[in-house]
């Protein structure tokens, strides 16, 4: 787990979950690098299921789509740097929302950029679009639930952009405080499924803006290269001159001007 999508699981707990006891069921939680379960609260039970057994798994699944538990019995239900890896990530959604209560909360981080990984597949990123096209989904489907925020977060010591996406187990949402007021440095936040108000808005992606001032850094370099070339060629003229007036004992004697570099 790299290092946004840890904290980014932490102020979910804190702000979602801060101190109340609860039933936390996370869908990927095999421990590599690090688990959100490390992150969660003391006064939660929490239950990681995954396709294989391992550090921080406590339910093997049988089939990666169908999670073996009666409905509405989590409070809440993670899912994090899981999504991109699953042949259909739409389908184990419809599951986290089926075993989660009435109230709580459906919680998913995954990545909208980085390199290809495979574990064993790597076959999706996401937007925070994703997050209106879910809530879609799962309403044609007959499940009450509600997008309460999606957005784009940046990164930090590593390469990759976590698209958060927070729903509630609901028709509609509770007015409460959400990740987004408490981290900044996020892009392209929707705040519910307002149509297509979107705040804190980005067209380029992180990776775009990068290149774009690295291509900047670039031109303004080869400018300083071409004034510098000017002056090599400038200097290496007066050489020329002093090197025949050498040679030429009769010259007269250069003024300071004529040796001037331009």
């Amino acid at each position: 787990m790299h290092d946004t999508a840890c904290e980014l699981g932490r102020v979910f707990f804190d702000t979602y979950l801060p101190t109340v006891e609860a039933l936390v069921l996370d869908v990927g939680s095999l421990d590599v690098n690090g688990s959100l379960r490390s992150v969660a609260p003391s006064t939660v039970d929490y239950v990681g299921v995954d396709m294989v057994a391992g550090p921080g798994v406590d339910v093997v699944l049988g089939d990666p789509h169908v999670l073996p538990f009666s409905d509405q019995k989590f409070d809440a239900v993670v899912a994090t740097s899981c999504f991109e890896h699953d042949t259909m990530f739409w389908v184990t959604f419809l599951e986290m929302v089926r075993v989660t209560r009435p109230g709580g909360y459906i919680y998913v981080n995954s990545p909208s950029n980085g390199w290809f990984h495979q574990h064993p597949r790597d076959n999706w990123r996401f937007y925070p679009d994703a997050g209106v096209s879910l809530q879609e989904w799962a309403l044609r489907e007959g499940y009450d639930v509600a997008l309460v925020e999606s957005f784009i977060a940046r990164r930090k010591r590593n390469i990759w952009n976590d698209c958060v996406m927070v729903f509630e187990r609901s028709a509609k949402p509770t007015s409460r405080a959400r990740i987004s007021d408490r981290v900044d440095d996020i892009m392209n936040l929707r705040r519910g499924n307002s149509g297509t108000s979107v705040e804190k808005y980005c067209q380029a992606t992180e990776d775009q803006l990068i290149i774009q001032h690295l291509i900047s850094q670039i031109g303004a370099r080869e400018s300083h290269i071409t004034e510098l070339r000017a002056i090599i060629d400038a200097c290496q003229q007066v050489i020329e001159v002093l090197t025949i007036r050498d040679d030429d004992e009769s010259a007269a004697p250069l003024t300071s001007d004529a040796l001037a570099v331009r």
